[in-house]
C-alpha cells in the first residue's frame, strides 16, 4: 500500500495570494466599467490619466510610467489619437521626438474618468466599516514606502536596473485610483490581511 501523500498547504491561505485575488477582482470590474462607461480599455484610461497629470509628456516617459514597451505604447497612443483624445506636439529641439497632450475632448474624458475613479474607490471602501478605513489607508501608505525599499533591495540583489519611480502624488493618484501596482501589491498582503481579519 503506497504511503499516504503529505497534503500540501494551500496558497489560498497566504495573505499574498488573497490580495492578488482581490486585485484581480478589482481590475476585472474596472475593465468592464471603463468599457461600459467610456468605451475605453483600462490601460487607455491609464494613458489619459498620466498624460492629463504630466502633459506635455514624451512617449518614452509614458511607456516607463505604464511599464509598456514602446511598440505597445505607440499603438495605444495611435488609438487615442484616432478617438480625438490625444494630440502630438513636435519637440522643436529634436525633430524625431514629440510630446503628448490631451485634446479638449481628451481633457473632458480625463475629468470624467477621474470622477468615476473617485466614485469607484469610495464604493470600494464602503466594504470596510468607517472606523477602520483610516487605519487601512495608513497601512497602505506605510507599506507602499516599505515595499519600495524592499523592491530596491531585490533589484540590487538580482543585478536589475532600478525601475523608474514616481515620487509625486500624481503617480500614486494615477495608479492608485485606476490601477493597483503589482510591485506594491506583493508587499501589502500579510499586514493588511491581519488588519482586516480583526473583529
Amino acid at each position: 500500500m503506497p504511503a499516504a501523500k503529505k497534503k500540501l498547504a494551500s496558497f489560498k491561505t497566504l495573505p499574498a495570494f488573497q490580495l492578488e485575488m482581490l486585485a484581480a477582482l478589482v481590475a476585472s470590474r474596472n475593465e468592464l466599467r471603463h468599457q461600459r462607461r467610456f468605451g475605453l480599455r483600462s490601460v487607455e484610461c491609464h494613458v489619459l490619466g498620466i498624460v492629463g497629470a504630466q502633459a506635455p509628456i514624451s512617449l518614452r516617459r509614458l511607456c516607463a510610467e505604464l511599464g509598456l514597451d514602446k511598440s505597445h505604447g505607440s499603438r495605444l497612443v495611435a488609438r487615442l489619437q484616432e478617438r480625438g483624445l490625444l494630440e502630438r506636439c513636435d519637440d522643436p529641439a529634436d525633430k524625431r521626438s514629440f510630446y503628448l497632450l490631451l485634446t479638449p475632448q481628451g481633457a473632458d474624458m480625463h475629468a470624467r474618468i477621474h470622477a468615476d475613479a473617485v466614485e469607484r474607490n469610495a464604493e470600494w471602501l464602503d466594504g470596510l466599516p468607517a472606523a477602520r478605513r483610516g487605519v487601512f489607508l495608513e497601512c497602505v501608505a506605510q507599506l507602499t514606502t516599505h515595499s519600495q525599499a524592499m523592491l530596491a533591495r531585490e533589484e540590487a540583489a538580482s543585478g536589475q536596473p532600478a525601475a523608474p519611480r514616481q515620487e509625486t502624488g500624481d503617480g500614486i493618484e494615477t495608479r492608485g485610483l485606476l490601477l493597483v501596482e503589482r510591485a506594491k501589491l506583493q508587499q501589502l498582503h500579510e499586514q493588511l490581511a491581519a488588519l482586516l481579519a480583526r473583529g
